[in-house]
């Protein structure tokens, strides 16, 4: 619930800047193409109790290939994608996958006005599923997945801009371990342009949480967010947020053959800030947050993210790369959930030739449970990617 809220957040915050900047769409020649690309990737992972209660090591090879269709006119843009991504594990057959996505997208300007709206399916059964960090083992577990947005946006006059976003969610897992689930959000937003370099900000969101699998729950999220936003030079920007929520749990479950009822509701607040240098050849950008979420189970939840992200681009063709992230993630009303996470990834990429790069990347995890049960992973990644030609009127433009 907490991840669905924030995507949620996220969403109207962009739609929200859209708003304010809303001009008429440049002059666009109408045109189509598809772009395709396909990438090979060998990975290494050294791991202890991040996915079992045993130490183990796996090699093997991801495949991906991409096909894309873009269409564009003088107003409207329009994006379908397909991906897959095959895994293959040698020594350890169990641990292979096979993922499909597709995306679609359309967005439409008018003079004062922006709308957008989005759909995508997924497919998947990757052993590094979003569920990786829980410390179980999820492998061989299918994850279906459908989602849709839409956005509206509006120019009020040069200084404020409104507007509406909206989506929704249906996801479901082929194991008894994980329930299957739906979420809706939607809510308004404002945004000011208080000056030249600043920017407010102000959504409020609805979300909307169904189990549907297992005992019933239900769970509705009332979210209200402000972003000030400021560009201090052309390189340098930063933004502030802070926002409360409310959340309201009602769940079922069978006791001894009985139905019981519980009936929770919490308030929360969550806050944070960001920072970002962005020149010709080097970037950095940090951000860092703090918050206190019920999760769709009533349960409170205390959050501290710390993130960081760099990269200077060495020479013409290469370009180096660093993230790293820091979590820690507690439940005040419990001494039994404490986690901690450590992610850090160095990476090198190499574009030597027009259409082909090759990239390689270290990839350290630590997770400590309950400041006893530490697990880490030790990772590194090789891959060789080709964009193809494109095709179509468009030529890839």
């Amino acid at each position: 619930m907490a991840r669905a809220g924030a995507s949620a957040v996220t969403a109207a915050a962009t739609a929200a800047a859209l708003a304010v900047a809303a001009v008429p769409g440049a002059a666009l020649g109408a045109d189509w193409h598809l772009n395709s690309s396909i990438t090979e990737e060998f990975e290494y992972d050294d791991n202890f109790r991040l996915r079992t209660d045993d130490e183990e090591s796996l090699w093997g090879f991801n495949t991906r290939p991409r096909v894309g269709v873009e269409a564009h006119t003088p107003r409207t843009d329009v994006n379908m994608n397909g991906t897959l991504n095959y895994g293959w594990f040698p020594d350890n057959t169990d641990e292979n996958s096979f993922d499909q996505r597709g995306d679609v997208s359309l967005r439409h300007r008018t003079e004062r006005s922006v709308f957008g709206i989005g759909g995508n399916i997924s497919h998947e059964t990757t052993r590094t599923s979003e569920e990786l960090d829980s410390g179980r083992d999820f492998s061989d577990t299918d994850r279906v997945g459908l989602g849709g947005n839409a956005s509206w946006s509006h120019t009020l006059t040069e200084l404020v801009g409104v507007g509406v976003s909206a989506g929704g969610s249906y996801v479901t897992f082929d194991t008894d371990v994980l329930d299957d689930y739906r979420t809706f959000y939607g809510g308004p937003f404002v945004s000011f342009r208080l000056t030249e370099k600043d920017t407010l900000q102000i959504t409020g969101t609805y979300t909307r949480y169904d189990r549907l699998t297992g005992d019933d729950l239900q769970s509705d999220m009332f979210v209200g967010n402000a972003i000030w936003s400021r560009a201090f030079t052309p390189q340098i920007s930063a933004s502030l947020r802070a926002g409360a929520n409310y959340v309201t749990t009602d769940e079922d479950f069978t006791v001894g053959g009985t139905t019981v009822t519980t009936s929770d509701d919490n308030i929360g607040y969550d806050g944070g800030a960001s920072i970002s240098y962005v020149e010709e050849r080097a970037s950095l950008t940090g951000s860092f947050s703090h918050s206190i979420v019920p999760s769709s189970t009533g349960r409170l939840q205390q959050r501290n993210a710390l993130t960081l992200h760099a990269s200077y681009r060495a020479a013409p063709l290469i370009t180096f790369g660093f993230t790293t992230n820091f979590i820690q993630q507690e439940a005040p009303d419990q001494d039994t959930e404490d986690r901690n996470f450590v992610n850090a990834s160095p990476s090198v990429t190499w574009h030597f030739l027009p259409d082909w790069y090759a990239r390689v990347a270290y990839k350290f995890r630590t997770q400590t449970l309950n400041d006893g049960d530490r697990a880490y992973s030790n990772g590194g990644m090789a891959s060789v990617s080709w964009r193809l030609p494109s095709w179509g009127p468009g030529q890839g433009k």
